[in-house]
């Protein structure tokens, strides 16, 4: 029998995890909780909001997926992950079937590995991190904990990014660089140069705009 996984928080981001783990057939999900009752999306329906999940995981829901996304920070998959954490569930690793990833690669809990994306071998992926369609994570790449690569990101070998970061869509990030916590990359952009914390970059070449 599947094991049960309730999602937590609903939006763009909850479809595209709920074709994912449907796909690989791992769990069954028991509905999601929000703040209020959004959708009954696929058959999938609103179980109450965070409060209820003491209640949930009591009645033999024993994992969980944060299914929001980055929403221009990642404080609010922050606070959501530490709160599953305190109630007792499992944050399993999501991978959608057709991604490609090396059997040396090692992914953190609650990370989400969308449609498409490569791991190459030898990269580490930290907690909690969002994979998005398409992305192409190269050898040896270190990613921080909660740090979010969208659609078609670009990471050649040997890159280490902070926690807490945002890599925009169809970005590029160049062999060897080094990108501190809470950085974001504009989408489209070309970063070939290390970044400093908390710094927002976009263009090509990247640079730090104000």
């Amino acid at each position: 029998m599947k094991e049960k996984i309730v999602l937590i928080g609903f939006g763009g981001h909850a479809k595209s995890v709920i074709d994912s783990i449907e796909a690989s057939g791992e769990y069954k999900i028991a509905g999601y909780t929000d703040i209020k009752n959004r959708i009954n999306y696929k058959g999938y329906n609103f179980i109450g909001t965070d409060r209820n999940l003491h209640n949930i995981y009591l009645d033999g829901v024993h994992n969980a997926c944060i299914t929001v996304g980055y929403m221009g920070s990642s404080d609010l998959r922050d606070k959501l992950y530490y709160m599953v954490k305190e109630t007792g569930f499992k944050l399993p690793v999501i991978k959608d079937p057709s991604a490609i990833i090396s059997s040396s690669a090692k992914i953190g809990e609650g990370t989400f590995i969308g449609k498409g994306c490569i791991v190459n071998a030898e990269s580490m992926i930290g907690r909690m991190c969002i994979i998005n369609t398409g992305s192409i994570i190269e050898h040896g790449n270190i990613i921080g904990d909660f740090t979010h690569i969208a659609v078609k990101t670009v990471l050649c070998g040997d890159i280490n990014i902070g926690n807490h970061c945002f890599i925009g869509a169809n970005s590029t990030v160049i062999q060897g660089v080094v990108i501190g916590e809470n950085a974001v990359i504009g989408a489209g952009s070309v970063v070939i140069n290390d970044l400093q914390s908390g710094c927002t970059s976009v263009g090509i070449p990247a640079k730090p705009v104000k």
